[in-house]
């Protein structure tokens, strides 16, 4: 380990409050986004309104209706192969991008009262997830970076949490995908809402048109499928460019019980994974190196509030002055909902899926898929 790895330590949750925001600067890029995006068939004479300040799409429908089939009903997966990835690949560290025209906060703004549901105590708090202590997350609707990169993934029959990554990248859980039919066949549609809140988002919905990955996880993982429990999202169109996207840092066990960490990702019990959720001053416990085809990858043990929808958002911390943060791990695995006090052990813990083959998916991704 050198003294430089040694020196980067991220910063605490108490120094991010006292942040000022970073005024936006620079003008903002502008891509067109799909508004819109339905099978023709069955309509006619389609045309826009705009109208009381509102844009509207119509069209005359007939008894059938229309056609429901999505753009991209099957997409491709591809296993990484790592027999023929470069050794630039195996980067420590991923820079990120912050895009001009919008503000940098370090925590995201409080949604409304009106906006805090909660289920009570005593009433299916914990059922499905685990909540050690004091449930510290709170909903949000911010449209500051770095809270606009982290959004909801939906595809055939469930849904879970994403970020971008890179510039037309989206970073989520394995197990979110839905891996009928394998990488022969098509893995099922997937889109992404970046900035997600109640049916819509500020930039519009983005499908996915493939899927990169190291393993294709169940939804019960062991330890090794934990470890590499994420996959990137090539989308459709460069998201990225417009929302930015933080970068990525190896994580390291010399940060093992320290409160630098924040997460996001949308709860299906605070809000039946409608709104975000965020968690600040998150501690990461413990780090498990796992192999597979000779890949490493890490298990990132924790006792942070972990529950359904939440799989697939990014674990980040911020370093020095640095305008983005950077991802150490992607929320996979739920621990035992019978453990409610936090130890210096593993047992019972929630988990994230992180390490050196995550540098590689992500650098790999952003390479072959500019």
């Amino acid at each position: 380990m050198t003294n430089e790895t040694k020196i980067a330590t991220p910063v605490s949750q108490r120094a991010l409050a006292r942040r000022a925001a970073i005024r936006a600067s620079g003008k903002p890029k502008r891509i067109e986004v799909p508004l819109l995006d339905i099978a023709a068939k069955g309509l006619g004479a389609p045309k826009i309104v705009k109208k009381d300040g509102r844009l509207r799409v119509v069209a005359r429908l007939g008894s059938e209706g229309m056609k429901s089939e999505r753009k991209f009903e099957k997409i491709p997966a591809t296993a990484l192969n790592p027999r023929t990835l470069k050794r630039e690949m195996f980067q420590r560290e991923i820079p990120g991008f912050r895009p001009g025209g919008i503000r940098t906060t370090f925590q995201p703004v409080l949604a409304k009262p009106t906006h805090q549901l909660r289920p009570s105590r005593g009433k299916g708090l914990d059922v499905g997830g685990s909540i050690f202590g004091n449930d510290d997350r709170y909903l949000f609707q911010d449209r500051s970076f770095p809270w606009c990169t982290t959004g909801k993934i939906n595809t055939e029959g469930k849904w879970g949490s994403g970020t971008t990554i890179g510039p037309r990248h989206v970073l989520t859980a394995s197990h979110v995908v839905n891996w009928t039919g394998g990488s022969r066949g098509g893995v099922a549609w997937l889109n992404f809402t970046p900035g997600y809140f109640d049916g819509r988002g500020p930039w519009g919905t983005f499908a996915a048109t493939r899927v990169l990955y190291w393993l294709q996880a169940p939804g019960t993982l062991t330890d090794q499928q934990t470890a590499f429990d994420y996959v990137v999202l090539i989308m459709e169109q460069r998201v990225g460019d417009i929302v930015g996207y933080p970068g990525y840092r190896t994580y390291d066990d010399d940060w093992n019980g320290g409160s630098y960490w924040q997460y996001t990702g949308y709860p299906g019990e605070l809000s039946s994974g409608e709104r975000p959720a965020f968690q600040g001053g998150c501690t990461i416990s413990s780090a498990q190196g796992e192999s597979l085809n000779g890949q490493s990858g890490n298990v990132l043990g924790h006792f942070n509030e972990f529950t359904p929808g939440q799989s697939g958002g990014c674990a980040w911390g911020w370093w020095g002055d640095e305008p983005w943060p950077r991802v150490v791990g992607v929320g996979s695995t739920i621990g035992d909902t019978t453990v409610k006090s936090t130890n210096v052990g593993t047992n019972g813990d929630n988990e994230y899926g992180g390490g050196p083959a995550l540098s590689a998916l992500i650098n790999y991704a952003r390479t072959t898929y500019p």
